[in-house]
């Protein structure tokens, strides 16, 4: 038997299933795991600007040299180079030349010359010259002291390059191929004591006119020593072309050499009794006077009062200078 307590309730609960309502408690929704803000889709520490990749002072490479005169390494470099120093006199020097993949501060031209061979020797502080567009510094190394040349002989130097900078400040790379260092290194070698007389007259000297003939039968001499002369040749076609003598010596074969201003072929003849060929070698001079001097030709004059014919050309060049040596 149902109590009236029982019955009440039951007619209550019928009410509330009539009104679409049950017997538990209205439970908000929660939100989805998958739904919700992941930390792998927020802004990640990882893509964040990080210091490993912004411009770092260490990795930013200063400028280099990608070419110099003597080059990197260089061994036999020649010690001494003449120049005129006014109409009586010449003096000597080294040149050196260092040329830049950038431009450079052209305010800053100071390079140290340290002897490598002699570490006693005081470092010496140079000044340079830049060329206009700043690509390329020239420094002249002079006399250290008035009865010294400029370097030494058979000695090992390096030119250090530690003031020089870039247009933007930065030191010149020391990991360049070129340099690796940052410093040019070369070893001299010898003087050229015949290159510098042969200097001596084309620096100093007026040269002697001679016209070459355009007759290879007939033509004027041009082998007196220590002479220095200037060659006007006859026009060949488009080119010039044209001959000089030469008479060997009585008693020994001579070496002859011809210090020209300029690579003019020329053949020589032996014409004597024929026409015999003789040897010769042109090729570029040491540079010890450029450019009063950029090539020699040399051949050996067979002794007996021999008869040779030089032959210059054909060549482009109507006029050129040489200094004419017997050794």
């Amino acid at each position: 038997m149902r109590t009236v307590a029982t019955t009440t309730l039951l007619a209550t609960c019928a009410l509330l299933a009539l009104a679409g309502c049950d017997h538990d408690d209205p439970v908000p929704p929660t939100p989805d795991a998958g739904t919700r803000p992941d930390a792998g889709t927020e802004p990640d520490a990882g893509r964040q600007p990080d210091a490993g990749t912004q411009p770092d002072a260490g990795s930013v490479q200063g400028p280099a040299v990608i070419g110099s005169t003597p080059s990197e390494g260089e061994t036999n470099v020649l010690p001494v180079e003449m120049f005129k120093a006014d109409a009586t006199t010449t003096g000597v020097r080294k040149l050196v030349t260092l040329t830049f993949d950038t431009p450079m501060d052209t305010t800053a031209a100071e390079v140290t010359l340290v002897d490598r061979t002699t570490p006693a020797n005081p470092p010496r502080t140079l000044t340079g010259t830049w060329s206009e567009d700043g690509l390329t510094l020239s420094v002249a190394i002079p006399r250290p002291e008035s009865d010294l040349p400029p370097l030494e002989e058979e000695t090992a130097y390096t030119l250090e390059l530690g003031a020089l900078r870039g247009t933007e400040g930065h030191a010149v790379d020391t990991s360049h191929a070129g340099l690796g260092d940052g410093r040019l290194d070369f070893t001299t070698g010898r003087r050229d004591g015949t290159t510098e007389h042969a200097c001596a007259h084309a620096l100093l000297e007026s040269p002697v006119p001679v016209t070459a003939s355009a007759s290879p039968t007939i033509y004027p001499a041009t082998d007196s020593s220590h002479e220095f002369y200037g060659l006007t040749l006859p026009a060949s076609g488009t080119s010039f072309l044209g001959y000089t003598e030469v008479v060997s010596g009585e008693s020994r074969d001579e070496p002859v050499i011809l210090y020209l201003n300029h690579p003019i072929p020329v053949a020589v003849h032996d014409t004597t009794e024929g026409e015999d060929a003789v040897a010769s070698t042109l090729e570029p001079a040491r540079p010890v006077c450029l450019p009063a001097i950029t090539h020699t030709l040399k051949f050996t004059a067979p002794g007996g009062d021999r008869f040779l014919r030089l032959t210059f050309g054909p060549t482009e060049r109507e006029t050129f200078t040489f200094v004419f040596e017997r050794y």
